[in-house]
């Protein structure tokens, strides 16, 4: 079996001269891509050693993809970490991988200095600037709060290589860390396997060529990004054209330009793209695949974006733990929407090649079709361990099938998401799915946002909460707030109807895009 470096060396003599990455009107063939990151390469055997862990902390910039080959030519394990971490977060995730070098985004430096001092020294730092390639427009790094510094990776192409590290299938190619919702976050370690059978189930499923361009907007630092925007397209001999970070306007402007062909976003990008002003005034007719991963994809986004470019966005479902895909729409998928008739929650499509999910109650056993309980998943891309957590990796099995935390029923094929189990709101004894309510909420016109939790309350329990971000055109009072209810009341038992709405400016996120109930709960508690 092949490995991730393997993949990409068989590109770089296939396809040496195709364009691998776009950024900011610059470009680099498979060949630059393998000589600059021979330079990298040796500048990081320099102080590091095969096995050895790697942290990679930046924006979607070229460096990303350049460090990252550069450390499997070497054998060594890449943590990816996002560059917003604070000093305690980050200090975390160094001591816990007990990564033994950085390399960091200029504005991120500090943060990650001070992470370094927290544990007593002894990791090497080195700084990338996310100008030394591309020309970054100007309001852009001043939003995203890009600053030019040091450029401390030795970037010069070279056809010199290192002595090779070269990696086995079975040695990890990726240390990602889960979020963290309940207790400490856990690196999950995804082996060269792992990731392969992710990027090669994406290539075969969606059918790419080497003269697809993605639109690479999910962070490099999170699976999806890692996986469908990077491996999969080196796999297959594409491109991937990047902008740092996600800016709506900038994702329309560069599918025109670019001419960009697939991509993978979350459903909170979608909406930001459709809320924009000019959202139709680009071509976007090069788009064969939009696709969507990470969190729910709410049925009216789906039929706004049907109505703005006349595709569904594919849903796809997966997890860290599972090297991204797990469950994805057929493609080509000229059918009607496929949606649970019960909740109005759009399907995540059907299992992968050689993956297979079953749903079980508390107790273990497996639930007829059409029920709801926990979904579990076995399959090449599946990740078998924690680092250095057996007991979370022991609680996290049944078996070698992954205990994923999420609520689903399967009906005719088709996998539906319902909820992750510890989101599900106990309101006097009745269990109510929060995103069945905030469907709901999404029908509504003037919802541009929703998230809906369980909040203590000394009668029920838990009272059905919402939060609410309105489109532009619409203002919140009392009387909106009173007509959200009500529209609430006539499409909900009477149980689910929200105790409480509020108006917020935006729904609080992480950078992949996902709703960050937990931060609603505890800010608003």
């Amino acid at each position: 079996m092949n490995t991730l470096l393997h993949d990409f060396e068989s590109s770089v003599k296939t396809h040496g001269d195709r364009v691998a990455l776009r950024y900011f009107g610059w470009k680099a063939t498979y060949t630059e891509l393998d000589l600059i990151s021979n330079s990298v390469a040796l500048q990081l055997s320099e102080f590091m050693r095969k096995g050895e862990t790697l942290l990679l902390c930046t924006q979607n910039i070229p460096q990303f993809p350049i460090v990252e080959y550069a450390a499997w030519k070497l054998g060594l394990t890449v943590l990816p970490a996002n560059p917003s971490y604070t000093p305690r977060e980050l200090s975390y995730i160094i001591k816990d991988s007990e990564a033994s070098s950085v390399v960091v985004q200029c504005e991120s430096k500090p943060m990650v200095r001070e992470a370094v001092d927290r544990i007593g020294g002894g990791v090497d730092v080195i700084s990338t600037s996310a100008f030394t390639y591309g020309n970054v427009p100007g309001k852009y790094a001043d939003k995203w709060g890009f600053r030019d510094g040091e450029e401390a990776l030795s970037l010069n192409p070279t056809s010199e290589r290192p002595e090779p590290g070269t990696p086995k299938p079975d040695d990890p190619a990726l240390l990602v860390y889960t979020s963290g919702t309940t207790g400490d976050p856990k690196g999950a370690v995804l082996r060269h396997r792992n990731v392969r059978a992710g990027a090669s189930i994406y290539r075969r499923w969606f059918r790419y060529t080497p003269k697809d361009i993605s639109l690479g907007l999910a962070p490099f630092f999170h699976v999806t990004g890692l996986v469908f925007h990077l491996a999969s397209i080196i796999l297959s001999g594409a491109s991937v054209s990047f902008t740092g970070r996600f800016d709506p306007v900038l994702a329309l402007e560069t599918v025109e330009h670019e001419k960009t062909s697939i991509t993978m976003l979350a459903a909170t990008a979608y909406l930001s793209m459709l809320n924009t002003d000019e959202a139709t005034k680009y071509d976007l007719s090069s788009m064969r695949l939009w696709s969507s991963g990470g969190m729910a994809v709410p049925r009216k986004l789906e039929e706004d974006w049907k109505k703005l470019t006349g595709d569904w966005i594919y849903v796809a479902w997966g997890m860290t733990e599972t090297s991204s895909p797990a469950t994805l729409w057929p493609y080509p998928y000229t059918g009607p929407l496929p949606v649970d008739s019960d909740t109005g929650i759009v399907s995540s499509g059907r299992p992968v090649y050689n993956t297979m999910l079953k749903v079980i109650y508390e107790n273990g056993s497996e639930v007829p079709e059409g029920e709801a309980g926990e979904l579990c998943v076995i399959g090449p891309q599946v990740v078998d361990t924690y680092h250095n957590k057996p007991e979370a990796t022991a609680k996290s099995f049944l078996g070698h099938w992954l205990l994923t935390g999420d609520l689903a029923r399967l009906s005719k094929g088709w996998v539906f998401i319902i909820d992750r189990k510890k989101d599900i709101i106990n309101s006097s004894g009745f269990k109510i799915w929060p995103r069945e309510v905030e469907e709901v909420l999404f029908e509504h016109p003037a919802v541009a946002e929703a998230a809906v939790v369980g909040m203590p309350d000394s009668y029920r329990g838990e009272a059905v909460t919402a939060f609410v971000s309105l489109k532009p055109g619409f203002l919140q009072s009392e009387s909106l707030r009173h007509e959200l209810i009500e529209h609430c009341r006539k499409r909900l038992a009477p149980y689910k109807i929200p105790r409480r709405l509020e108006f917020v400016d935006e729904i609080p996120k992480t950078l992949s895009g996902k709703l960050l109930r937990r931060t609603l709960r505890e800010f608003h508690n």
